[in-house]
This record gives C-alpha cells, structure tokens and sequence, in this order.
C-alpha cells in the first residue's frame, strides 16, 4: 500500500515550500506520504480557541483516512468552531478544492496577495461532512494536540 500519515515539521516544511510561506514554531501539521514522497499536507497556525488557520498543499491523491485526519485535528483535538482557509485569489486549484470539501468563500482581503486579493474560506464544525461515521473509523494516527 505505501500509504503514510505523518505529523511534526517535516511536514509542515512540506507544506510552506508548496504555499510559498514558512513553518513556526508552534505551527502543527500532518501529511500524507507515499513511499515517503509527500502528496498532501494542512499546515495548521494561529488556534485562538475558537478557530484555526489552515493551509492545504495537494500535489498528488489524498485518502479518506487523511481527510479524516485534517479535519479530526482542529474540529475535535483543539475543539475550534471554525478553521480559515486563506487561498490567493488567481489559484484556482486551490479554491475549487476547498469547495469541494465544504469550504465557503466568507471575506476577500484586497490586494494582499502578491498576485492579487486573498480569498478567505471558511468551515464551520456543524458543516463539516468528514467528522461523521463513514470517516471516523479511518483514523489510525494519533493526533498531536493544541497549544
């Protein structure tokens, strides 16, 4: 199978050099190896309690058990109410993606982007389709936690 998910900076470098940012100190991230090349990561920062910064990097597949993942750790690990998903507004893989996973699209922040406008998509819990039975099971990783 080959398949692989991964927490803890390794990760979470993954991820930056695909979104073109950085990985802090107390950022959290998980990704999805396959024969330990990386085919997806969420880079995880700035939890406030109530919501949680991600940023979503897909080169290749994901499986169900790592969308599960990706949303058992803000949803039910830090207990946020809402992650933010922050996609430049000319990358339009990105945005058809978070679409697809239920994000919507809530703020536009002009002319933050190099390219242009940053679009602010947002996930409610009580939205999110991957917290219910048919994903629960898939997960087989623990979760690092919120500080």
């Amino acid at each position: 199978m080959g398949w692989n998910i991964v927490t803890g900076p390794r990760a979470g470098m993954w991820v930056a050099s695909k979104i073109n940012g950085s990985y802090q100190s107390g950022s959290e991230a998980i990704g999805l190896e396959r024969y330990g090349t990386f085919t997806a990561g969420v880079l995880f920062e700035h939890w406030n309690g109530k919501s949680i910064v991600a940023h979503i990097a897909v080169t290749g597949r994901m499986t169900p058990a790592f969308v599960a993942a990706i949303f058992h750790y803000p949803f039910i690990v830090c207990g946020v109410a809402k992650v933010i998903c922050p996609i430049p507004s000319d990358n339009t893989r990105s945005i058809k993606l978070a679409s697809n996973m239920g994000f919507e699209k809530e703020a536009v922040l002009k002319d933050a982007a190099p390219t242009g406008d940053i679009l602010l998509f947002t996930l409610p819990k009580h939205n999110c389709r991957f917290l219910g039975d048919t994903y629960r099971g898939k997960i087989r990783t623990p979760s690092a936690s919120c500080t």
